[in-house]
């Protein structure tokens, strides 16, 4: 009977820890990236935070968090600047500028945000991160759910341009740990061309794969007020097809819906589906890219730290800088 007793809470030790490990791979390894919106709601009362949204001039006229600041995703990616800073997507002083007029300062808490999509929320809060508000402790996070969620709970919306947070001064402290350059992502390109699936190296391209394949090729900033379209088009040789929709829990913007796929999908696509083409989550870096780097890049580097990958960074080059070089490889 004792023996019995024995195997019986053997067996139930183990059926509790296996329960344990369970539980654990459906958390998130860094949870406070991201806010749901009741709880965003709950800080928007208490004016605990810096609401930013990261979507188009014409969305964000069309409707907005009250007293939003405004920053186009897209629109913070500065070629001109990229290649005079050390592939920054500004220059320091430009983005310490450019920061503290939304009302940021080194200490204020923020809530980057988008339809619920998510690439244009991942931008804002990429961008932030870099310049020094880090995207991992809580200072800075994305509102899960997104806009639309907000709007159909009946929470506060503000139309056309709106009322906007008092500026602030910023000093940038720079997160290169998170960044690629295009001498990072060259000499990357060079390893997987000698080491194939044992390189310490993986590239994924988040485009559309028109985009991919050299069919289509956009636009963006040269400088503020000046778009230039792309002069080639392919993608970086050696870089894996994975558009952003993959890691995308919500890629239609419908209201109710999270950012990601649940952490059980996110690891099944960064440590299986992923792992078979040769990335190593726990060894190799991996760097993401999309045509500006912030958006659909940074929304799977979002996803990768998301559930605690450490070594992955954003090109924010991305094709605009690298199509854009003809002394750079391209494959189509």
């Amino acid at each position: 009977m004792r023996n019995f007793k024995k195997f019986s809470l053997s067996v139930a030790a183990g059926l509790a820890a296996s329960a344990g490990i369970a539980l654990a791979a459906d958390k998130p390894a860094n949870p406070n990236m991201l806010i749901w919106v009741d709880d965003a709601k709950k800080v928007f009362d208490s004016k605990g935070a810096v609401f930013v949204s990261g979507d188009s001039d014409k969305m964000f006229k069309q409707g907005h968090i009250p007293g939003s600041a405004h920053a186009f995703a897209h629109d913070l990616h500065l070629l001109n600047d990229i290649k005079k800073c050390n592939g920054l997507p500004m220059c320091k002083e430009r983005a310490e500028k450019f920061i503290g007029s939304l009302g940021i300062d080194n200490n204020t808490k923020v809530i980057a945000y988008d339809d619920g999509r998510g690439p244009n929320a991942s931008g804002v809060w990429y961008f932030l991160w870099l310049y020094g508000i880090d995207g991992l402790n809580g200072q800075n996070r994305m509102m899960d759910g997104g806009f639309k969620t907000w709007e159909k709970k009946g929470y506060p919306v503000e139309t056309g341009e709106g009322s906007k947070p008092a500026p602030k001064t910023f000093k940038a402290n720079i997160n290169w740990d998170i960044l690629a350059t295009k001498e990072e992502v060259l000499k990357a390109v060079e390893d997987i061309k000698k080491n194939g699936k044992k390189s310490k190296y993986f590239i994924l391209d988040a485009r559309r794969f028109n985009e991919y394949v050299g069919k289509a090729q956009l636009e963006a900033l040269a400088e503020p007020g000046k778009h230039e379209k792309v002069k080639r088009g392919g993608h970086i040789p050696g870089a894996v097809f994975f558009e952003w929709k993959k890691v995308a829990g919500n890629a239609n913007g419908k209201p109710g819906k999270h950012l990601f796929k649940k952490v059980k999908k996110l690891k099944k696509v960064f440590y299986k589906k992923l792992k078979k083409k040769g990335f190593d989550p726990e060894t190799d870096t991996l760097i993401t890219y999309c045509h500006v780097g912030t958006g659909r890049g940074s929304f799977i580097f979002a996803a990768a730290k998301y559930i605690g990958i450490k070594n992955a960074k954003v090109y924010i080059g991305s094709w605009d800088e690298w199509g854009n070089d003809p002394s750079l490889p391209i494959a189509k």
